[in-house]
């Protein structure tokens, strides 16, 4: 999977769209905003699994989007501005960027 880096205009939502479709799910690119608002492809869960989306509201930064890989402990696969990487949105930093929307996968 080629990916471009983060500044070249390469960010978390890019990733997420490069890992969704190289494993052959197939939708429209969305920006981390349009995802939280919500698209045709993806719905709103309470209950998250791997391979879910995990999407931070904009709140004055950036909002984050990435790809659920341990609900259990809020871990979560995506790329920030030092590549790709796992983190909790359970932890403290991801804690005040809100709450997260979790999204699967509907087509």
């Amino acid at each position: 999977m080629k990916l471009r880096p983060h500044l070249v205009g390469y960010d978390c939502s890019h990733l997420v769209h490069a890992v969704y479709k190289q494993a052959g799910f197939r939708y429209k690119y969305a920006t981390t905003g349009q995802l939280y608002s919500g698209t045709d492809e993806f719905r709103r869960v309470t209950d998250p699994q791997p391979g879910d989306l995990v999407v931070f509201p904009d709140r004055g930064k950036n909002g984050h989007v990435g790809i659920m890989v341990n609900p259990a402990q809020g871990l979560f696969f995506s790329g920030l501005n030092h590549g790709p990487s796992v983190s909790s949105y359970l932890s403290p930093y991801w804690r005040a960027r809100g709450y997260p929307h979790f999204l699967r996968y509907v087509r």
